[in-house]
């Protein structure tokens, strides 16, 4: 069952830098709020791809990110930075049935679009860290750790 999650976490964070490169292109054609939007979309499918890890998930924006800011930036386990990335991010996006829609510029959108770099890039790392060390064997020691069995014939001597 784990292993599904793997896979959907490999595949929402490919989605994520498909995104960006998506803004990428749209502010090269100048339009901005579709960039903004794609910027918004690469760090939300980098968001989900962080939850598919401990298996949770919503279909609704705001419910995904309260688990997110829950479940990672309050606990510590990735950089307040890159919550304020996301947040940014979903505040900036162009849906004016929710909020009022921000005046956003060029700069604005480019500043964004590396912030999703670098936060694209931790969550990629993230996810080898974590998927490799969830896909070793359970008989398998990691790195640095002796067998229990050994550990007490040591102790027995």
């Amino acid at each position: 069952m784990k292993e599904m999650f793997f896979d959907l976490a490999k595949y929402r964070v490919q989605r994520a830098f498909e995104n960006k490169t998506d803004a990428e292109i749209l502010l090269k054609s100048d339009n901005v709020a579709e960039s903004v939007n794609r910027i918004f979309l690469a760090n939300f499918y980098a968001v989900k791809s962080l939850l598919a890890t401990k298996m949770k998930d919503s279909v609704k924006y705001k419910k995904v990110l309260n688990i997110f800011q829950e479940s990672f930036v309050q606990s510590g386990e990735i950089p307040k930075e890159f919550g304020l990335t996301v947040d940014r991010s979903y505040r900036s996006r162009g849906d004016s049935e929710h909020y009022e829609q921000p005046q956003v510029t060029r700069k604005d959108a480019e500043s964004m679009i590396e912030e999703a770099e670098h936060f694209l890039c931790f969550v990629r790392e993230y996810l080898q860290q974590h998927i490799l060390s969830n896909s070793r064997k359970p008989e398998e020691p990691k790195d640095g750790e002796n067998d229990s069995g050994d550990r007490n014939k040591k102790n027995r001597k």
